[in-house]
């Protein structure tokens, strides 16, 4: 019996820095970020995902972003969640809809 935990938190195979970098603007968009900006160069990359920054605010969080087409990065609620690679936020492993909803935590935290 295989038990597996966080399916897509693996090696991204075929990913490219270009898809990389389309896609953090695409997430930094989506998640109200005010600036984003890249580390993420091809000496950055670990295992198909390149590291880079968003920031809103004064909070500046690490994200590891897959390489491959957006398509096939950004999972949202409806499609399989096997088919999608996780990003990293801050080191923790996210599907593209959780990691939007997380990537801000620590105002919630904040406000608590």
């Amino acid at each position: 019996m295989n038990v597996i935990i966080n399916p897509g938190s693996g090696p991204v195979a075929g990913a490219t820095y270009e898809n990389a970098a389309a896609n953090i603007h695409a997430f930094a968009r989506e998640a109200g970020a005010d600036h984003w900006d890249g580390v993420g160069s091809a000496d950055t990359e670990r295992d198909g995902r390149w590291t880079f920054f968003v920031e809103r605010g004064d909070q500046r969080v690490e994200i590891q972003m897959p390489g491959l087409p957006l398509d096939e990065v950004r999972y949202v609620d409806g499609l399989n969640p096997w088919d999608f690679p996780r990003l990293y936020v801050d080191g923790s492993s996210w599907l593209w809809e959780f990691a939007l909803r997380v990537v801000w935590r620590r105002d919630d935290e904040d406000d608590a």
